[in-house]
């Protein structure tokens, strides 16, 4: 049947928008962070203070709302070794992966640290992204996989357990 004449032909709605705004709405909850909590961290020796790096609370945020010149982070990050600046491999990385840095899940942040100082100081090289590769493959969580909050993690290689370092890994960030 064809349509009437006049009728206003519906919107065409992305597939792809409508998925991403709804999952957004599903893994995220509103930021509960306080500049109390952030300062505990600068404390701690953890975190840069405010004047230094330039952080904000984003308490009451529904999902990240950086503005341009910011980056999202989790205070899980900081205890797990990033800092700022920070490294050049680390920001390779995310390139190569077309990620930001809240899709990577806290444990992936312990990983990159601790081969970036096995690199530098015991082997005396830069972090080299071949040996990088031999060592560890970045899978998502769930099959399909999350871009957002913490979705892609890294994974030892198969065989490569007993040829790497052993890390004990927190199983929950709840705690």
């Amino acid at each position: 049947m064809a349509p009437k004449k006049g009728a206003v032909k519906p919107k065409k709605t992305s597939l792809k928008k409508v998925g991403t705004e709804a999952r957004r709405d599903e893994e995220w909850v509103p930021s509960r962070t306080r500049e109390a909590e952030l300062n505990r961290l600068v404390e701690a020796g953890v975190l840069p203070n405010r004047v230094t790096a330039g952080w904000r609370p984003a308490l009451g945020e529904p999902f990240p709302t950086p503005h341009t010149d910011e980056v999202v982070v989790f205070e899980d990050y900081f205890w797990r070794g990033l800092g700022f600046p920070v490294h050049p491999f680390l920001r390779d990385l995310l390139d190569l992966w077309v990620v930001s840095l809240c899709n990577i899940h806290p444990n992936t942040i312990l990983h990159i640290s601790i081969f970036i100082h096995f690199c530098e100081a015991f082997l005396g090289i830069l972090p080299h992204f071949n040996l990088f590769r031999y060592l560890f493959w970045l899978k998502k969580r769930g099959g399909g996989g999350s871009k957002v909050v913490g979705g892609v993690y890294l994974q030892l290689r198969d065989g490569m357990v007993g040829e790497y370092l052993t890390v004990p890994l927190n199983t929950s960030l709840k705690n």
